[in-house]
């Protein structure tokens, strides 16, 4: 069984996120946010409503994108932060990924929000959260 963290990451990449390195938006599991790159998503997993069907098939969890975008950049980040919202709220359904079947994927709450500005790095920083279904 693959970690859910690995699968919603995975899930993304297949949805055609650019995850290069140097040029894209390299995904990473949370809570963990590491120092660099300076662009970067980390997912992390928590809480969610459980069981949503009376017979237990389908099982939902939460989960926080977190986008940090380059030094001085903050509509770069506020893009980019606002493309992988579009990604995955416009996911078609259902689909298998490392052997889950996904059912869908919905917002919690409002887009893209900013977290506070750090000014010692100057990165941008926004976070969604989501709730997503997955099959038992």
């Amino acid at each position: 069984m693959t970690a859910q963290t690995q699968v919603i990451m995975d899930w993304i990449a297949s949805l055609g996120w650019d995850d290069r390195q140097e040029l894209g938006y390299p995904l990473s599991p949370g809570p963990y946010v590491p120092p660099s790159p300076d662009r970067l998503v980390v997912i992390t997993g928590g809480g969610g409503p459980g069981y949503i069907t009376e017979e237990a098939a389908l099982d939902g969890a939460n989960f926080q994108a977190l986008l940090r975008g380059a030094p001085e950049d903050p509509l770069g980040a506020e893009e980019a932060a606002q493309r992988l919202d579009d990604l995955i709220l416009r996911a078609q359904f259902p689909v298998q990924i490392d052997g889950t079947w996904i059912a869908n994927c919905t917002r919690v709450g409002n887009g893209p929000s900013p977290l506070p500005w750090d000014v010692t790095d100057q990165r941008t920083t926004f976070t969604s959260n989501y709730t997503i279904v997955t099959g038992v």
